[in-house]
């Protein structure tokens, strides 16, 4: 299921110059195109949330009710497919380069609920992006997603994005990680998990409920988080100055996390059948 937002340009301002999107989008990380006989494909691939969506450049129009609409504009056949079973987090992000876009190639766009062509509006479409998604779970369900408290999820997925800025602060002295989402196969419980070897100096992600612990013999511990905080907590730094509930194990501490070893066993849930998702996966309730 997806969004199309078909772009459009005012009959009085010229041509649009393709050669010049592709040339804007080779600037842009994650973007590859590809040609074939039907559209031009500008592809955005995400690594650190696992997704796709893409920019097509098309023969013909693809809009149904182009007769109806004004004409003071021109059907450019260039349109964004914008996913909609994402986290919000992700849509703004999609919404924003869209909006440059709009802005640096002087286009208006176009949405079928829409009465007519329209400029670009973030907030705009961020509330139908939500509408559309809030409409599309309530009549399909949530199938392979799950959900999560909406300011928490945002402070995740600006985690996610973080990973690397991390680990460069930390001149990759200690370890960070992307978070993964988690649904028990058997009883549907769900969260966010976070892999920690033990006696390794590790950044914690905020609102985790999941760590699993890998012993020295590779072998994988699952604790809730309450647990896990309640034997670990000591070795603890808060990074108050990033984002919340985001801690650290430094790597003086982390010496000495080895010794929690048996006291952690006892708090390892065997019965747990996790599925890993991806953060993509995970919508704001």
């Amino acid at each position: 299921m997806a969004i199309y937002i078909h772009f459009f340009r005012r009959n009085d301002i010229g041509k649009l110059d393709y050669s010049k999107i592709l040339d804007y989008f080779d600037t842009l990380s994650n973007f590859k195109t590809y040609v074939s006989d039907e559209y031009v494909e500008i592809a955005y691939s995400d690594v650190e949330f696992s997704f796709d969506y893409r920019y097509l450049i098309t023969k013909q129009s693809r809009v149904n009710r182009i007769y109806e609409l004004s004409p003071k504009y021109t059907n450019v056949n260039f349109m964004l497919e914008m996913p909609i079973l994402i986290p919000s987090f992700l849509a703004k992000e999609i919404l924003t380069i869209a909006q440059k876009v709009s802005k640096i190639f002087e286009l208006d766009v176009y949405v079928e609920t829409f009465k007519d062509v329209e400029p670009f509006n973030l907030v705009d479409l961020l509330v139908l992006f939500e509408k559309t998604r809030a409409k599309h779970i309530e009549e399909n369900g949530l199938k392979d997603k799950i959900t999560f408290d909406n300011d928490q999820l945002n402070i995740l997925c600006k985690y996610q994005r973080s990973v690397d800025s991390l680990k460069e602060y930390y001149q990759n002295e200690i370890e960070v990680k992307h978070v993964i989402p988690v649904i028990d196969v058997n009883n549907n419980v769900s969260g966010i998990s976070y892999t920690w070897e033990i006696g390794k100096a590790s950044v914690f992600p905020p609102y985790t409920e999941f760590i699993n612990v890998i012993d020295d013999e590779g072998n994988t511990l699952i604790i809730n988080r309450e647990n896990f905080f309640k034997v670990m907590s000591k070795y603890f730094t808060e990074i108050k100055t990033f984002l919340p509930d985001l801690y650290v194990i430094k790597s003086k501490q982390a010496k000495g996390t080895k010794k929690e070893l048996k006291k952690l066993r006892k708090f390892h849930n065997g019965n747990y059948r996790f599925k890993a998702l991806r953060l993509c996966d995970v919508i704001e309730k």
